[in-house]
C-alpha cells in the first residue's frame, strides 16, 4: 500500500518529496522511500537521494529509510554496502515487500549491507521497528 494511501499516514506529519526516479516522506528520523515502476536504483540515484535528504535533515543526522516497496524495480544491491554506520546519514533500513519475490531479493540485500535491515511484511510493522531502533532515541 502506498505511504500517502494507508490509515497510519493520517496520522503523521510528514512532508513529501518528489524526484525523478520516486518520491519519499521526511518524517523525524526516517524517511519512507517509493521508487517508481521500472527504475533501476543505481550510483547516480543513490547520490541524488542523499543530496536531497542532506538538504532537508543537515550532514549531522542519522536517519532510518524505509524501502515501501509498492513498485516493481531493481536495485544494485552493491549499494548497501555504501552505508557504513559511522560514515553516514542511514543508520538502519526496512524494506516492505509485498510480493515473495521482493521479499527474497531482500534477503539478498541483507546479507551484503552494513547496516541492519529489517524484512517487513506492511509498513505499520516497518514503522514500529524504525521507532525502537536505539540510536535514533
Amino acid at each position: 500500500m502506498k505511504f500517502e494511501e494507508s490509515p497510519i499516514s493520517m496520522s503523521l506529519s510528514y512532508e513529501k518529496v518528489e524526484l525523478n526516479f520516486g518520491k519519499y516522506y521526511v518524517l523525524d528520523n526516517y524517511f519512507i522511500m517509493e521508487v517508481n515502476e521500472g527504475e533501476h536504483l543505481n550510483w547516480d540515484k543513490l547520490n541524488q537521494l542523499l543530496a536531497s535528504l542532506r538538504d532537508k535533515y543537515g550532514y549531522h543526522k542519522s536517519l532510518a529509510y524505509i524501502a515501501n516497496r509498492v513498485n516493481a524495480y531493481s536495485i544494485d544491491p552493491v549499494l548497501w554496502s555504501y552505508f557504513d554506520k559511522d560514515d553516514s546519514i542511514l543508520i538502519a533500513a526496512a524494506i516492505v515487500s509485498y510480493r515473495d519475490s521482493t521479499f527474497i531479493n531482500a534477503n539478498i540485500e541483507k546479507q551484503l549491507a552494513s547496516i541492519p535491515i529489517k524484512r517487513a511484511k506492511n509498513l505499520l510493522e516497518a514503522i514500529n521497528w524504525v521507532n525502537q531502533l536505539d540510536e535514533l532515541q
